[in-house]
């Protein structure tokens, strides 16, 4: 068993790949984002303690702030039922009315940053400073604002822009690139960008 990322295409395992089901005994199988009712099936797998209303705001919450992104979607779930003392909010994260708002009880549960830093450790140079850029600027930036402010040039910024999209941790639309999980986008900000980067990343951004 091995897993592989889509990007970028490796010659020597899409021929592995080829042979699977012909020449050799398996199946390929391409994980995508997970749905709603992946997550909800999973959120059941994981809490099982918890009744249908409660599984129904947890599966809202952590389908919005992962994305779907299958290692986000995981840690988050791992740290609900793990890290969260679920008397000091008052019953099963997130409370009734606060699916949205709601943060997590106390500091990020150390999982789900983890599932982040692995996700930013496997960029290259380019995707990884011109996602720090997107972090502290926030919002939907264009293009050229982001290779302006990574420092990234125009020829290495295509392919880092297409490498973030691939890994579905940024979403394109005219108007420019926005963060696909807006807890990635909380956990890069803080965490792994120092102070005279983001000093820099604004001041170039004028």
């Amino acid at each position: 068993m091995y897993t592989v990322t889509p990007r970028p295409p490796r010659v020597e395992l899409d021929e592995l790949r080829s042979r699977i089901g012909r020449e050799l005994e398996g199946a390929a199988v391409r994980v995508g984002a997970f749905s709603g009712e992946a997550v909800r099936v999973l959120a059941h797998w994981a809490l099982s303690s918890f009744d249908d209303v409660q599984l129904d705001r947890v599966t809202r919450r952590v389908a919005t702030d992962s994305a779907g992104i299958p290692l986000l979607v995981v840690a988050l779930l791992e740290a609900v039922a793990a890290g969260l003392d679920l008397q000091k909010v008052g019953g099963a994260w997130p409370e009734p009315l606060q699916t949205f708002d709601q943060t997590l009880a106390g500091e990020l549960p150390d999982a789900v940053v983890a599932a982040i830093r692995v996700l930013f450790g496997k960029l290259s140079g380019p995707a990884q400073q011109v996602l720090a850029a997107a972090a502290v600027l926030g919002g939907r930036v264009p293009a050229a604002v982001l290779g302006r402010t990574s420092g990234v040039g125009a020829e290495a910024l295509d392919g880092a822009l297409d490498e973030l999209e691939w890994a579905r941790l940024l979403s394109a639309e005219p108007r420019g690139y926005s963060f696909v999980a807006r807890i990635v986008r909380d956990v890069i900000e803080r965490d792994m960008v120092t102070a005279g980067q983001r000093r820099r990343i604004l001041e170039a951004a004028g």
